[in-house]
């Protein structure tokens, strides 16, 4: 009995020990997440402030590079667009790419988030679309993967809203817009696969 009351306590301890390692683990998850998403938000309120610096760039029919768009002046013939965003110290802190939509019955980006090691942190995919099977006629589709710094994938944020910002339910009528698109683990691998010249 005293050998079994001693396995029953080491178990009890291993038990401890595991619950408190994995709680541990957890919070430190969590709070990578958190960091991800401030140093996003942080990105998002940089664009704002310095909207005016973007890099644009629009894809010309026929033609393997961008072309660069300078005093918002879009060629006519264009199609997908790209925005780039570099930081006071020079270095690329995001990417948007803007597929074209010849009929004008969706709008969608998907931007990616660079770390100052040029490592994607953070990919962010948004749709707006017609949808008559909602109030106001228009859904908001927003999609946000984070990613640790070997690329692998520690969170996703989902949300489907109505032009009010409203939650909705997509309850299978809801027409969401599929594009193809790529996420890429950096930002070279990024300007490559655009074959945008954002130096």
């Amino acid at each position: 009995m005293k050998f079994l009351g001693i396995f029953i306590i080491l178990m009890g301890s291993f038990a401890v020990k595991a619950q408190t390692t994995l709680i541990a683990k957890k919070s430190i998850a969590d709070s990578v997440v958190t960091a991800l998403k401030n140093k996003r938000a942080a990105t998002d309120k940089y664009l704002d402030k310095h909207g005016k610096a973007l890099l644009l760039y629009s894809k010309l029919p026929k033609k393997k590079t961008p072309v660069k768009v300078l005093n918002d002046n879009w060629p006519e013939e264009g199609g997908d667009s790209y925005n780039v965003l570099k930081d006071t110290a020079g270095k690329i802190i995001m990417i948007a790419e803007i597929p074209f939509s010849e009929s004008g019955d969706w709008f969608i980006t998907y931007t990616h988030y660079f770390d100052a090691n040029g490592n994607t942190y953070a990919f962010r995919r948004q749709s707006n679309t017609f949808d008559d099977s909602v109030k106001d006629g228009v859904i908001y589709e927003t999609s946000v993967k984070y990613y640790d710094v070997n690329f692998k994938p520690v969170a996703k944020i989902y949300t489907l809203k109505d032009k009010r910002g409203r939650p909705i339910k997509n309850n299978g009528h809801i027409n969401i817009y599929d594009y193809k698109y790529s996420v890429y683990k950096n930002s070279a691998e990024c300007l490559k696969a655009l074959n945008l010249n954002a130096f």
